[in-house]
């Protein structure tokens, strides 16, 4: 019996069987009961249940496994009715949903068991996507027909330009991971100093350009002169195309007047409400989540923090090639959930 209770052992992938052949063998070389829990890492009391399975049902009965789990609560057409409802996006806490089930099903969990039971069928907590439902889906697809076909070349470059307003002591209040009922205090300013950027962008080669002004606000002039600065890094450019938003500045007449001298610049202003299409804003993105991801003691401290992002993007190449693509996202009202649709009409 030891030789077939070995080969049996031996060739045993569960690990659960595994331990209680090595337990009956154990205990057949005089091991006590309590040294077996131990090394097992199980209760003296499971070995001496395994022992007396084996004695009243032998091999085959110890090999066997009766444990079946729990018999689910929701069946299969509930928890998809269960995830339609949860699409919709309108529970914001599980005990919304607690609720919901109780409700709908007369099934009742519990906070901890709506989580696990969340976990279980492939839904997470996390934040919402938002989107500026005054925007026109049909402009946008338009204006990307009209971006698909922009020509690109060796004497031709294009750029998203934006605006950023990094403001310290306002809004640089960093998260990090505390203990348990820890309160961390930073260093936040008195007032709203804020940098004001004005930035450039091109999709063919990552290159970022841009202007940073302390005392100046961003206006036409300020606009012209980054357009210098383009002109100034490419002087064998032939064509600049430039994608913005409808910001007042790009149309002054000063702006005007220096465009008419510079023919070979050319603006292609997007459509309302469409910072989706803007790229550069995905370059904000990045660098709020790398730059204000802690506090900073000075203004001086954040224009550090920013300058070394913004002139460092080298080393976000491998980032940049995933997050800065000509992939863009046109919300369709069909694709408004119900919630939201029913708030914007």
């Amino acid at each position: 019996m030891r030789k077939k209770i070995e080969n049996r052992r031996r060739s045993e992938r569960d690990a659960r069987i595994w331990r209680r052949l090595t337990a009956i063998l154990w205990l057949a070389d005089g091991v006590t009961a309590e040294e077996v829990a131990s090394r097992l890492g199980v209760t003296a009391r499971q070995v001496r249940q395994w022992l007396k399975l084996f004695r009243t049902q032998g091999l085959e009965g110890l090999s066997q496994l009766h444990y079946q789990g729990r018999v689910p609560q929701l069946d299969d057409a509930q928890l998809k009715e269960l995830k339609q409802e949860i699409a919709k996006g309108q529970f914001h806490t599980a005990r919304q949903i607690l609720e919901w089930v109780a409700q709908r099903f007369g099934v009742r969990y519990s906070e901890s068991g709506v989580k696990e039971l969340l976990k279980r069928i492939g839904v997470s907590y996390h934040k919402v996507t938002g989107f500026l439902w005054k925007a026109d889906p049909v402009e946008q697809e338009e204006w990307l027909d009209g971006y698909r076909c922009d020509p690109v070349g060796k004497t031709i470059r294009r750029y998203f330009v934006d605006a950023c307003h990094p403001v310290w002591g306002f809004e640089l209040i960093c998260f990090c991971w505390l203990l348990v009922g820890q309160r961390f205090h930073v260093r936040v300013g008195s007032g709203r100093k804020r940098l004001n950027i004005l930035g450039a962008y091109c999709p063919e080669d990552h290159e970022y350009l841009d202007i940073r002004l302390v005392r100046d606000n961003i206006n036409g002039e300020q606009f012209v002169n980054l357009l210098r600065v383009l002109q100034e890094r490419h002087p064998e450019t032939r064509k600049f195309i430039l994608y913005l938003d409808n910001a007042a500045y790009y149309s002054k007449p000063l702006v005007k007047e220096w465009l008419a001298r510079h023919p070979h610049f050319q603006l292609k202003f997007l459509p309302p409400y469409s910072p989706n299409l803007n790229l550069i804003e995905r370059l904000w993105k990045l660098l709020r989540k790398e730059a204000f991801c802690r506090s900073y003691d000075s203004f001086e401290g954040m224009q550090a923090g920013v300058s070394a992002v913004l002139d460092h993007l080298g080393k976000y190449h491998p980032r940049l090639d995933t997050l800065m693509t000509e992939d863009f996202h046109v919300v369709h009202p069909q694709d408004y959930p119900e919630c939201c649709a029913a708030s914007v009409i």
